[in-house]
């Protein structure tokens, strides 16, 4: 496998990282890769069913992940969008707390919604 995670914890925080930043960064990378990183992560499928299904090798699998991954990684590093959404997300919980009514409530649940799905 690509990647040897210690634990499943591990592997859970890697897999919501790379998620996280793909749905940043999906644009950015070919469409090979988008397909691959989406079946492995997303839909968990593995190296050999994903090589299997696009009628590839292995090898192929595993170098496309990571290729796109380093993208990500590299993307992240000089851009920081998933960062400084962290940081706004966090922001918007410190908000939540302080709010006094409902509709102050509301109106920050919309903008967590906005920053997370861009809506």
């Amino acid at each position: 496998m690509v990647f040897v995670w210690k634990n499943n914890m591990e592997k859970l925080d890697k897999t919501l990282r790379y998620t996280e930043l793909f749905n940043i960064y999906k644009s950015q990378l070919s469409a090979t890769q988008q397909e691959i990183i989406s079946n492995y992560f997303f839909l968990d499928l593995s190296l050999s069913e994903i090589a299997s299904e696009k009628n590839i090798s292995r090898s192929a699998v595993e170098d496309a992940l990571r290729k796109g991954i380093s993208k990500l990684d590299e993307l992240e590093d000089e851009l920081h969008f998933l960062e400084k959404s962290k940081k706004l997300q966090q922001k918007l919980d410190n908000l939540k707390k302080k709010a006094l009514n409902s509709s102050e409530i509301e109106e920050i649940e919309d903008l967590k919604k906005e920053l997370d799905y861009g809506i």
